[in-house]
């Protein structure tokens, strides 16, 4: 924890600007109130303000309707998930609101909630909204990566995408990951931008949409970035298997640490709402030890691998037992395992020569024959 001097400075920041889009007041899943605002701090750059001052509102409302900068103090600065390079601005009772003038930028609003080019996508700043935009997923350039979310394993997935103006990063999250294939075309709604080095991306929200559309076309020339330079494919079996699978509330994406799945109804335990079992997600996890070459290996499981795998197997029945599933890959045999520069397993492809009559089980029955002919000789002598 910081020292109480250390507090104090980061409650002290001041911040000159314009105030956008002030929302409604909200409930966390803390049952705490607040509301949200987009702060403009230059020509192009926007920040995401979370009020826990709800009695604020109207003036925060006021000030923007009336087009007036305003100066933000005693205000803390929080370091933006959305925007790595970026911050996101937090008020509490403690922070003041002050109407000033001589600002030395012309408010500007942020980007149109109507539908828009990557093209123009990509002259955005960091922290502006993107209603619509229709892209193409290109076949190479997907990167997977887990990261922690309010101490929950959260999997994202970044995609290469593009139409006929450009191409930029697309960072999708969680289930929105098994949405989507490579080399289609989708319309996604409800998207936000963040900049990665000098460039503005793409990357979606909890209430992002999508669905599947016709091709969409391509620029003159594309960026390559090939995701196989990255990744590595390992052939070998499957020696130890663990999967965990947790349920998941789709109001406020907390992990459920108890939950009976043959019961009708379950009440979260972070933001307390009884809801249908049915309505919890199902996300996995675990670990996969994989024998090749005589060597073990300890390789990760990501949501999407094993959904994916499952379903391509059609074992969709068995997506919620979870020891039917490490079963299955025990008994599996020979597997084919692409593997990224973090050790998470990218997809699982079983061997064909797994299959009757194929080189692992006639390996497998010769070694049977050689033991039972070893046994007949002992048995002569």
């Amino acid at each position: 924890m910081a020292s109480p001097a250390k507090q104090a400075k980061a409650e002290s920041d001041t911040i000159v600007g314009y105030l956008h889009s002030v929302s409604p007041v909200k409930t966390s899943r803390w049952n705490v109130r607040y509301f949200e605002a987009n702060l403009q701090t230059g020509r192009e750059e926007y920040h995401r303000l979370v009020a826990f001052a709800v009695g604020k509102r109207t003036a925060f409302v006021q000030t923007s309707q009336n087009d007036r900068a305003v100066k933000l103090a005693n205000l803390k600065k929080s370091v933006s998930y959305s925007d790595p390079g970026g911050f996101d601005v937090i008020c509490s009772n403690g922070s003041s609101l002050e109407v000033v003038e001589g600002v030395q930028f012309c408010r500007r609003d942020p980007s149109s909630m109507g539908q828009m080019t990557i093209g123009e996508v990509l002259r955005l700043g960091p922290r502006q909204r993107v209603g619509v935009v229709e892209a193409k997923i290109l076949p190479e350039g997907t990167v997977s990566k887990v990261v922690a979310v309010d101490s929950v394993q959260c999997e994202l997935k970044e995609f290469q995408i593009c139409d006929p103006t450009g191409q930029t990063m697309l960072t999708l999250w969680d289930k929105q990951i098994l949405a989507v294939q490579v080399s289609k075309s989708y319309r996604l709604a409800k998207l936000a931008t963040r900049k990665a080095g000098d460039r503005t991306v793409l990357t979606s929200t909890p209430s992002t949409t999508l669905s599947e559309i016709s091709a969409v076309g391509q620029p003159d020339s594309i960026e390559v970035r090939d995701d196989r330079q990255n990744t590595s494919m390992i052939r070998g079996s499957v020696n130890g298997v663990q999967i965990i699978g947790k349920h998941r509330c789709r109001r406020c994406h907390s992990n459920q640490e108890e939950f009976v799945t043959r019961a009708s109804t379950h009440r979260c335990q972070r933001c307390k709402l009884l809801q249908r079992s049915t309505s919890f997600a199902v996300s996995y996890s675990g670990v996969l030890v994989l024998t090749s070459n005589g060597q073990d290996q300890s390789l990760s499981f990501t949501n999407s691998a094993i959904c994916n795998y499952l379903k391509e197997k059609e074992m969709n029945e068995s997506m919620k037992d979870v020891e039917a599933i490490e079963e299955h890959f025990l008994n599996i045999g020979q597997v084919d395992i692409s593997v990224n520069g973090e050790g998470l397993i990218v997809s699982i492809q079983e061997c064909a020569e797994n299959e009757l009559g194929g080189p692992v089980l006639e390996a497998d029955f010769a070694g049977e024959l050689h033991e039972l002919f070893l046994e007949h000789e002992e048995v002569k002598h």
